[in-house]
């Protein structure tokens, strides 16, 4: 009963005080305050009958633009649940605020508890949950789906840690944690996968130690089978997104925001941003005087140089009956004390950490993927999942039960103290109307300019600033007209010509946008602008523009369709399997 009561003090107290902000009546002005018309755009698509939503309609000045092709779409998905059941985008955006808190707690108590007990659970949980880059991620940048895809993070290692010590339900939290992370937040992903890989090698590695002898060949490398496989699932039920991101980038003008002040040379940290407790709602610029703080926090630098302590401590004695062994003395007896666990996450933090430091500019100079990435500081992602590790990790040095419950509350209580004065924002809004609206309109013309990465390429800048919103970008002389279908993926016109007419939809030109006259596929056109315009001879037709799925999005939507069904099955196996040890 102790436990469960202390468990669930601080698991709520650090929630509440994570999203107490989200409780005032109007809501808060954001670097990214996109999102409001992000979860709009996706509900207007599913309206329209049309999944998965990749096209919006309304951004790219009203012309369009495949924002949901890129822009990975999860978080936005469940803000629109929300806003179906009734709620307003404020509101829907709220509760992804809090889902992110709660997932993150919770994943983390889960991670930590079975490496290090409920206590070392809890502590990490609140170390992860109350980091200050969370909050620079929710209260000053906006950045929620980065913060989902932090959330993603300590479910991923859990089924690891389940599957190689052969819990049945790991399969089910690593793929819960993958595809979260893959559909949530592209950066990160990228970041964290291959840590992911180094941690599950090593943990694996670190369990081999204390089992092999009770295993065949087979049973040791099966763990390792079962991870690669359940990987490649995860990106196959993610594929759908995924790939069609990756291969069709190239036909927008994303390329463009990777220069400039968006360079990564721009934005590398010094050492000293890590300890310093500095806190702003600015932005990043060069050198150490950024507007915003990577501050780890206090208590999690306390925690972290109390386990460090004891590292060097049990590293030092370890080489101590190393020298004694080899000169033939009698070795003391002594309680060994966690070594190679604490040494695969304080590299893997060390490793993650150095990536933010201007001395790592060769390596991302040599890989021409890094480039994306933008800010060099988001490696704080994967720094602070294992940094809440080593913060938890510390109670496993205190054998004496009650001393170990007083150590995580009093180290609880601090990272609570000093951490939870940065979950909040700069100042409310009067209105939340002000930034967070859903009107097509204005989201042409206000925030176009705001997320212009996904505008097709061959958009001429010119005409950003004329938003169309109309079927026709001008309307035809001498033609009669009849919108029959105005969707977001599909538009029907019948038309009324006197002679030969060349027709300018109000739609930017893109792989799977089709045309068709009275129904048989016809000849795009792309305008002098980069719209499509229609050849239509004399006469009365009916002229179609529908956006189907190109090649690549077929073939990825049939991977993630068989995916789901090869899921349904090992979920049924799974099932049977409970059933039958159950009547057993």
């Amino acid at each position: 009963m102790f436990k469960k009561i202390f468990i669930w003090f601080f698991g709520s107290i650090t929630v509440l005080l994570v999203c107490l902000p989200l409780l005032h009546a109007t809501f808060f002005r954001l670097h990214d305050f996109v999102h409001a018309a992000r979860i709009i755009e996706i509900v207007r698509g599913l309206s329209d009958g049309y999944f998965p939503v990749r096209w919006s309609e309304n951004f790219g000045y009203g012309f369009g633009m495949p924002l949901f092709e890129f822009y990975a779409p999860l978080p936005y998905y469940t803000g629109a649940f929300f806003y179906f059941l009734g709620f307003n985008a404020v509101t829907s955006i709220k509760f992804l605020y809090i889902i992110c808190s709660v997932l993150t707690f919770l994943g983390m108590y889960k991670l930590a508890s079975r490496l290090f007990g409920q206590a070392g659970g809890v502590l990490s949980a609140v170390a992860l949950t109350m980091a200050p880059y969370r909050a620079v991620n929710l209260y000053v940048r906006g950045a929620v789906s980065e913060a989902w895809g932090i959330m993603a993070l300590p479910w991923i290692l859990l089924g690891m840690v389940q599957i190689i010590r052969k819990e049945k339900s790991g399969w089910l939290s690593l793929l819960f944690g993958l595809i979260v992370l893959l559909l949530s937040h592209n950066i990160t992903s990228l970041l964290f996968i291959p840590f992911s890989i180094l941690f599950g090698l090593g943990y694996w590695l670190i369990y081999l130690l204390k089992h092999s002898y009770k295993q065949s060949f087979i049973q040791k490398i099966k763990p390792i089978i079962t991870l690669g496989l359940l990987y490649s699932l995860g990106v196959g039920l993610s594929a759908f997104y995924i790939f069609p991101a990756f291969l069709e980038k190239d036909f927008t003008k994303v390329n463009q925001i990777f220069g400039g002040y968006f360079a990564y040379s721009n934005h590398f940290l010094y050492v000293r941003q890590f300890f310093t407790p500095n806190w702003g709602y600015g932005g990043s610029v060069w050198g150490p005087d950024d507007g915003i703080s990577f501050f780890l926090g206090y208590g999690q630098i306390i925690g972290l140089f109390f386990v460090l302590f004891w590292f060097c401590k049990e590293l030092l004695r370890r080489m101590k009956m190393l020298i004694l062994r080899r000169n033939g003395i009698q070795l003391v007896t002594y309680r060994p004390q966690p070594f190679y666990l604490p040494l695969l996450c304080l590299s893997l933090m060390i490793l993650s950490s150095a990536m933010t430091l201007l001395k790592s500019k060769p390596i991302w100079d040599v890989l021409p993927f890094m480039v994306t990435v933008q800010f060099p500081w988001r490696w704080l992602s994967v720094i602070i999942i294992f940094l809440a590790l080593l913060v938890g990790m510390g109670s496993t040095y205190i054998h004496q039960r009650f001393l170990r419950y007083i150590y995580v509350v009093v180290l609880s209580l601090v990272i609570i103290s000093t951490s939870f004065s940065y979950f909040r924002p700069e100042s409310y809004l009067k209105s939340n109307d002000d930034y967070y609206y859903t009107d097509e309109t204005r989201i042409r013309t206000q925030l176009s300019a705001i997320l212009p990465d996904y505008i097709p390429k061959q958009m001429s800048e010119e005409y950003f600033f004329v938003p169309t919103g109309q079927v026709f970008w001008k309307n035809p002389e001498d033609t009669e007209f009849k919108v029959m279908t105005d969707k977001v993926q599909e538009k029907v016109v019948e038309v009324l010509v006197s002679q030969p007419t060349q027709l300018e939809f109000g739609i930017a030109d893109y792989p799977g946008w089709t045309v068709l006259i009275d129904g048989q596929p016809t000849t795009k056109i792309v305008s002098k602008i980069g719209n499509i315009a229609v050849k239509v001879p004399v006469g009365k037709h009916v002229v179609s523009v529908v956006f189907k799925e190109t090649p690549i999005r077929q073939m990825s939507d049939g991977i993630s369709i068989a995916c789901l069904a090869l899921l349904f099955g090992i979920f049924a196996l799974y099932r049977n399997q409970q059933r039958n040890e159950h009547r057993a």
